[in-house]
C-alpha cells in the first residue's frame, strides 16, 4: 500500500485537478487553492500515522474515507488501501475530503497561534495592530473557499443520513460515529486547547466500540458490554469535549 504522500508525489497536479472538477464539482476558482494546498501537504514533515484510509473503488466518492478523521498534517503518512487504479483519482478524494474543515494545516494553524500569544505577552500594541489587521485583510478566494467547504460538510452529513435506515437502532450510532469522526478531524489539528490529543483518542475510542457493537442487528454479550462502555465514556467525557 502507498501512503497518501506517496500518491502526491507520483502524480501531476492538473491530472488530479481534472478529477476534482469532474467528480467533485470544483469550480476553476479553485484551481489555485488545491494547487497550494496539495504543496503544502507534500512539503510537511514525515509523521508516523496509525491507522489506514480506506477508499471504495465506487465513483465519485461521495461519502469521506475511513480513516480520514484528523487534519492533513496527520493523514499525510498514513497507507491507503483501495482498489481504484487511477492514481490521480484517488489523490483527488484525498485532498477534497482531508480539506473538510479548512484548507489549513495544523503547522499553519499552530505557527499562527504562537505566534498570536507571543504578541499577546510581549505587549507590543503595534504588533498587535498589525496582526489584527493583516488577519481581517480580504481574500480574493476566500467566498470560493467558503463554497467549496459548505459543500463538502452538506455532502458528509447528506451521505451520513442516507446510510442510517430508519427502524435500525444501528443507524442512530453510526450518526452519532460520523459526528465524532467529524469533530476528531477538527480536534486533532485545529482545536486550541492542550488535550486535543487526548479528546481525540476518546472520541476514536468511542468509534471502535461503535463499529464492535453496531457490528450486528442482533447484539451479543460482547456487543452489549461494548456498548455499556461506550454509554459511560460518553457520560464521564462528552461535555469537556470543546476546545
Amino acid at each position: 500500500m502507498k501512503t497518501f504522500r506517496e500518491y502526491l508525489n507520483e502524480c501531476q497536479f492538473e491530472e488530479i485537478w481534472d478529477s476534482l472538477a469532474e467528480f467533485f464539482g470544483e469550480p476553476q476558482a479553485m484551481k489555485a487553492v488545491y494547487l497550494d494546498y496539495c504543496e503544502k501537504l507534500k512539503a510537511l514533515p514525515q509523521k508516523r500515522c496509525k491507522g489506514v484510509i480506506e477508499l471504495s473503488s465506487s465513483r465519485p466518492a461521495a461519502l469521506q474515507p475511513d480513516g480520514m478523521n484528523a487534519a492533513p498534517d496527520w493523514l499525510i503518512d498514513k497507507k491507503v488501501k483501495t482498489a481504484e487504479q487511477n492514481s490521480a483519482y484517488v489523490c483527488a478524494v484525498l485532498l477534497y475530503w482531508s480539506s473538510l474543515h479548512t484548507f489549513l494545516t495544523s503547522k499553519e494553524h499552530d505557527d499562527d497561534l504562537a505566534h498570536y500569544l507571543n504578541i499577546i505577552e510581549s505587549d507590543d500594541c503595534q504588533a498587535l495592530a498589525n496582526y489584527l489587521t493583516g488577519s481581517i485583510k480580504p481574500d480574493p478566494l476566500g467566498p470560493a473557499k467558503r463554497e467549496s467547504l459548505d459543500r463538502k460538510k452538506r455532502q458528509f452529513w447528506e451521505e451520513t443520513f442516507a446510510h442510517s435506515s430508519p427502524g435500525d437502532w444501528r443507524g442512530i450510532l453510526y450518526v452519532l460515529k460520523c459526528k465524532l469522526e467529524y469533530d476528531m478531524g477538527f480536534m486533532r489539528g485545529f482545536a486550541d486547547h492542550a488535550g486535543r490529543e487526548h479528546d481525540a483518542d476518546r472520541m476514536q475510542l468511542c468509534c471502535r466500540l461503535i463499529d464492535g457493537a453496531t457490528a450486528d442487528i442482533y447484539p451479543d454479550e460482547r456487543a452489549l458490554r461494548m456498548l455499556s462502555l461506550l454509554f459511560k465514556i460518553l457520560e464521564q467525557d462528552i461535555t469537556g469535549w470543546s476546545d
